[in-house]
């Protein structure tokens, strides 16, 4: 029972990619969602980020069963308050690998 939640808890991280996408759609400034050998790259507006910090979204995302969610959901949130400190600052973050191993990077961009 423990693999199968940890394989849930991995595609719903991989799948916030998918729920930042669903933010976005209706806006001018949609999620960017880039799949790579192994991965999917995630760039998120500055309306997203915007969003992501006001509602602290990656303590959501921490609090899943899952070895990656907590680091996951913390660079999220430390990330998406620099970037909402400036004018059109914005997150992008890459997910790597099998769903019981994730790893990627996330950064804080102006």
């Amino acid at each position: 029972m423990r693999v199968v939640r940890s394989i849930v808890a991995g595609a719903l991280i991989a799948g916030a990619a998918a729920v930042f996408a669903s933010l976005g759609a209706g806006s001018a400034s949609a999620v960017a969602v880039t799949p790579l050998a192994g991965g999917v790259q995630v760039d998120l507006s500055p309306a997203d980020t915007a969003w992501v910090h006001q509602n602290q979204f990656g303590r959501t995302l921490a609090g899943l069963p899952h070895p990656s969610a907590a680091s996951f959901g913390q660079a999220l949130d430390a990330a998406a308050t620099v970037s909402s400190a400036v004018p059109g600052g914005r997150v992008t973050f890459t997910v790597y690998g099998p769903l019981d191993q994730l790893n990627g990077t996330m950064l804080a961009l102006k």
